[in-house]
């Protein structure tokens, strides 16, 4: 089966820096692949690269057999791919609406199908659209996130990927944001995880990759690397 992405010896460098260093995955349409390592391992610049955001040294990325490691991000976003970034980068004078009809830009025109769209992240976020027409600025660090993470799912991407989701949320807000990534999964949403918790990611993930210092050190299914004892001693704070 082909996958849905596919990530082939990519390198991106900062200058003369190498952040990522050669890494190869792959994401299976309908499934959650979680990257999980250490700050400034190359998780962030992987996921930067792969909307278009930077441009790597070498490698290919494909997505649905499609090389679209030289489209521009705009472009990207229109083929199908969404992201949302690390620290949540809203709007925060716009409204909730607002920031939400930003994330269709690549829709423009499509009047009734964007408010249908806005219509279903109210259903996931309902306390959003409660809110709609607050400016986002005002919401707390968990409602900005599912702005995020709405705003994201405007553009109908057939693969999201979510950076960090839950940084800096109390662990109520965490697990709403992870209820809300099941829910997500159970409609057929391919996701791309980058995320700090590693236990409630591997719970998630149908797959995952271990990245160290820019290179992919372990892959497997999520139950195994969950399961893993280095895994367990990194990244689950187990002896």
């Amino acid at each position: 089966m082909t996958p849905m992405l596919e990530v082939r010896d990519l390198v991106v460098a900062y200058g003369a820096i190498e952040a990522v260093k050669g890494i190869s995955l792959q994401v299976q349409a309908g499934d959650v692949v979680t990257l999980i390592g250490g700050n400034g391992a190359g998780k962030t610049t992987t996921l930067r690269t792969l909307s278009g955001l930077l441009r790597p040294v070498a490698g290919q990325v494909l997505f649905e057999g499609e090389r679209i490691d030289r489209v521009p991000a705009h472009e990207i976003v229109r083929r199908g791919i969404a992201h949302s970034p690390e620290g949540r980068r809203i709007f925060p004078r716009m409204t909730i609406e607002e920031n939400l009809e930003l994330g269709a830009y690549s829709r423009r025109g499509k009047t009734a199908e964007i408010r249908d769209t806005i219509d279903r992240v109210y259903a996931l976020f309902p306390m959003l659209g409660e809110r709609r027409g607050q400016p986002a600025g005002t919401l707390s660090g968990g409602e900005q996130q599912m702005l995020a993470v709405g705003r994201a799912l405007m553009s109908q991407p057939r693969l999201i990927m979510l950076d960090e989701p839950s940084m800096g949320l109390s662990p109520i807000m965490m697990q709403k944001i992870f209820s809300t990534l099941v829910e997500l999964k159970g409609q057929g949403t391919t996701i791309l995880l980058v995320e700090q918790n590693a236990q409630a990611a591997l719970s998630l993930a149908d797959r995952g990759y271990v990245i160290e210092t820019g290179r992919i050190v372990l892959e497997d299914n999520g139950p195994a690397l969950l399961g893993n004892e280095l895994v367990r001693k990194a990244y689950l704070g187990e002896e």
